[in-house]
């Protein structure tokens, strides 16, 4: 389930900002980020150049523009709406009085999933105070509050510019290219127990050599598209007792990320397809799954679940601790316990490419961000199963701490973390050692948008500096320390492809990189964000031949309602 801090990482959030909920605020997630390889200098300002012009691909953009002006005539259609009577459904509209500020509900944030927002409280129209409210509760049928409609959408629009894909390993020219993502969503509530969550993406890319990756495009598909079956109520607050069955195409994100995460940093987003039933009560939180992951295929409604190389499944659980009272001195302190499942056809590791069935169990003792300051997470999974003949042992263990200076100026936030994650001692021993992250969220392991350095046999150190010169302005300076965790096997990025083979060196560190992040948000929909990293290479990426430091640069807009 989704953890406090979790919570905090949305679209126009206030000054308590953390590090982490700065980053996901435009991207976060999973990423497969390779960037480009070195060409003579006399090339390169004409491919910066070629590559600042607007997009060119027309029949692309012409789908994107499209879908647009659909939404347009929607919300055209339902500005006529008369203005909902404040006598409907007084016990649906009841607003409870922890949600009130001068008198008014709080008006719900943006969430990275969208379907956890519920704007029923909207049926009483003296509540709206946003334009876009007119299109969060449209009634249905005449029926009352509890039948409604409520439409919304995303848009980035995003240019990057790299130099020295995969450390100067990779195929692509050192230049610049825009990717541009949109994703308009319905979520139809039919009474109180019933609701159709539909969410459409499509996505683009313009410039990049030799050509989009299978995350940058995506002509037009669904993203989500699932129902629910809950009782007493769809959509009630997690303080409140339900029983939710899902059931189609939706996105998955646990825990603090690092194995199931919602693939924000990529043009396109990973959907899964299957069943999820929910039991949430005051005392914890169940999720018991069973998913097939959506392939990445880029043409029209082309993501054929029967074409999937991979399936998750498992339990994931949440149990407070300690109360969430302010007032509390050691407050909002949570257990997390899950099993995950997985089963991968053609898995990618230093040993070569197999079929792989792999059991993960562990646990997650957490602290949100809060007002108290001190934030702390400690992290520990234990792999098992089998890889071509082979039997997995593998484990990854995790340390994230920070405190918030809130007395200070810029109202500081210091934090630091160290991940160990396994790697194979042996290319003919008998165990597979090498962890698999499976799903992570790419941000956690160094910069936002950068997947050139995965969590597999890995050692990972991170220190951190949050600032917050106002409330709308975040400014987040990282530095990253890599080593392997074992010199017998290799580099891995972050979807878990082999970078470089380790078996010819013994060297264990691989690089360091210093990054700064600075997020600006303008109101409550929209974000603009700047990103840069270098990487310097360590003893073992310089022992390789052809390796070069990579330089990263990223300027993006998000704009969400």
């Amino acid at each position: 389930m989704r953890d406090e801090s979790r919570w905090e990482r949305v679209v126009g959030e206030p000054v308590g900002m953390s590090s982490r909920s700065a980053v996901a605020s435009y991207v976060m997630d999973s990423r497969i980020r390779k960037l480009g390889s070195t060409r003579a200098d006399s090339h390169r300002e004409a491919r910066i150049s070629r590559s600042l012009s607007l997009p060119r691909n027309a029949n692309a953009f012409a789908v994107s523009l499209l879908v647009a002006n659909v939404f347009v005539l929607i919300l055209t259609a339902t500005a006529a709406q008369p203005a909902i009577s404040n006598s409907l459904s007084t016990e649906e509209i009841t607003i409870k009085p922890e949600s009130i500020i001068s008198g008014y509900p709080v008006t719900p944030a943006y969430t990275l999933s969208r379907y956890d927002e519920d704007y029923r409280f909207l049926a009483n129209s003296a509540y709206r105070t946003d334009p876009f409210d007119i299109i969060k509760f449209i009634p249905l049928f005449n029926l009352g509050s509890a039948d409604f409609v409520t439409l919304g959408g995303d848009i980035r629009e995003q240019y990057e510019f790299v130099e020295n894909d995969n450390f100067g390993l990779g195929s692509v020219s050192n230049h610049g290219y825009w990717l541009q993502r949109i994703m308009l969503y319905s979520d139809w509530h039919f009474g109180p127990y019933f609701r159709a969550f539909v969410q459409l993406k499509t996505s683009e890319e313009e410039g990049r050599e030799p050509g989009p990756r299978p995350t940058d495009r995506k002509r037009l598909d669904f993203n989500q598209a699932f129902v629910d079956f809950s009782y007493p109520r769809t959509n009630l607050p997690t303080d409140q007792s339900y029983v939710t069955l899902r059931l189609g195409r939706q996105e998955i994100d646990f825990g603090d990320e690092r194995l199931l995460a919602v693939r924000e940093g990529p043009n396109t987003r990973q959907s899964f397809d299957g069943a999820r039933l929910i039991l949430n009560s005051a005392d914890g939180r169940v999720d018991l799954f069973a998913l097939r992951v959506d392939p990445d295929e880029t043409g029209y409604f082309d993501n054929d679940p029967s074409w999937s190389h991979a399936t998750v499944w498992g339990v994931y659980s949440t149990f407070p601790l300690t109360t969430k009272s302010t007032a509390a001195k050691l407050n909002n302190i949570s257990l997390d316990l899950f099993y995950i499942g997985f089963q991968h056809g053609g898995a990618q590791f230093n040993e070569g490419i197999g079929d792989e069935v792999r059991h993960s169990i562990g646990g997650r003792l957490w602290r949100a961000h809060h007002v108290n300051g001190l934030d702390f997470n400690l992290f520990g999974v234990y792999q098992f199963g089998s890889f071509s003949g082979k039997q997995i042992s593998a484990f990854s263990a995790a340390i994230d701490a920070g405190y918030k200076l809130f007395n200070l100026p810029w109202a500081p936030r210091i934090a630091g973390s160290l991940q160990i994650s396994s790697g194979d001692s042996s290319l003919h021993g008998s165990k597979l050692e090498t962890f698999n992250a499976m799903f992570p969220a790419g941000y956690i392991y160094g910069g936002p948008l950068d997947e050139q350095i995965g969590p597999a046999n890995a050692v990972i150190l991170q220190s951190e500096l949050d600032l917050h010169p106002s409330a709308t302005l975040v400014i987040n300076l990282k530095a990253l320390f890599v080593w392997r965790e074992d010199t017998a096997d290799g580099l891995y990025n972050v979807p878990g492809f082999v970078v470089l083979s380790g078996s010819s060196d013994s060297r264990r560190y691989v690089g360091a990189s210093p990054q700064v992040l600075i997020t600006q948000q303008l109101g409550r929909h929209l974000s603009v964000s700047w990103n840069y990293y270098h990487f310097f290479r360590g003893g073992f990426l310089t022992s390789q031949v052809g390796t070069r430091d990579v330089d990263y640069f990223s300027t993006w807009i998000s704009y969400t309602f």
